[in-house]
């Protein structure tokens, strides 16, 4: 019964983003002003599949909408394919480097359905095989250079730190070994130092920001990673955290908000871009934001890369302090 119920909320859930998609919101410039010191297009859980051709056409068709809003770089916040398996991973990777135009940086991190016990035609690969795979792509096409599944990219001076799920065998609840946590520390020392905000990438949120407790319970990090990256995040300041995986949405609900900030961090959770999302407030498909940084703010702009419109219902701005 339980599964009955969940197909059909996920049907409703489609036909509901075919119908809000096709309503177009207020808009906004979409070139990049002179005060944004970065730009930045990001969208989550694009779920491809290589045997699907049209999954690969809606991501190519993303990347296309986001260069022409003259972003300095692009990020997709995990669950790049839908299964994991090798041959679904390069094809992300290789239309990411075809697609994504000349001088716009990809900032890429892994979902559990590209590590989590991924997929292959042979059987399921453990999590570090398919960990190990993801590192050597975005060496090979997009020119990371990193040994590891942490990493920091900068983009105009501001740091993008990056944090791929490390355990040997979870599905949903990812975790993360104490250098890897010590590497998120000192990052963010460095990042935070001249007063720049810094921006911590995951793909699992953490427990008890976005209100999973209310669509998905218990779907957040678990203990004790939650708690050392929270503490870590709030020693410092201006950090943004941003997240995927969740599916919900968008919603300005205080019980689910999309949007929020606690103990002075600054929370986002992507809706899911090509897979259906939960009817929190608003169930649509291909949306993401666009994250403009200035000397004395950032704000997020909600766009649908499908339709080319914006969403400014979902428009969030926070102060540098």
């Amino acid at each position: 019964m339980n599964n009955v119920m969940t197909l059909l909320r996920r049907f409703f859930a489609g036909i509901l983003s075919v119908i809000l998609a096709m309503i177009p919101f207020a808009g906004h410039s979409e070139k990049k002003g002179e005060d944004v010191k970065l730009k930045m297009a990001i969208v989550s859980d694009v779920h491809i599949d290589a045997r699907l051709p049209l999954g690969q056409t809606a991501l190519a068709g993303c990347y296309r909408d986001m260069n022409k809003l003259d972003p300095d770089c692009v990020a997709v916040l995990g669950d790049l394919t839908n299964y994991g398996d090798y041959n679904t991973m390069e094809r992300f990777f290789k239309i990411t480097r075809d697609t994504v135009k000349d001088g716009v940086t990809p900032v890429i991190i892994s979902g559990n359905h590209d590590i989590g016990h991924a997929k292959e035609a042979a059987g399921e690969r453990m999590n570090p095989e398919a960990l190990a795979d993801f590192v050597s792509l975005c060496n090979e096409y997009l020119d990371y250079g990193i040994e590891n599944s942490y990493y920091t990219i900068k983009v105009n001076g501001y740091s993008f730190i990056c944090l791929n799920d490390m355990s040997e065998d979870n599905w949903d609840h990812p975790e993360y070994t104490d250098e890897a946590l010590a590497f998120v520390d000192s990052e963010l020392a460095a990042a935070t130092a001249e007063g720049l905000p810094a921006f911590v990438l995951l793909h699992v949120p953490l427990a008890g920001i976005h209100g999973e407790e209310h669509f998905y319970p218990d779907g957040g990090t678990e203990e004790p990673w939650t708690g050392v990256l929270q503490r870590t995040m709030e020693k410092y300041k201006n950090v943004f955290c941003l997240t995927g995986h969740f599916h919900k949405g968008l919603s300005n609900d205080v019980s689910t908000p999309t949007y929020t900030e606690k103990n002075g961090v600054h929370y986002l959770n992507l809706p899911s871009y090509l897979m259906p999302n939960w009817p929190t407030q608003y169930a649509i498909n291909g949306l993401g934001f666009i994250m403009d940084v200035t000397d004395t703010s950032v704000s997020f702009r909600c766009r649908n890369y499908y339709m080319h419109n914006w969403y400014s219902l979902f428009d969030y701005e926070t102060p540098i302090v």
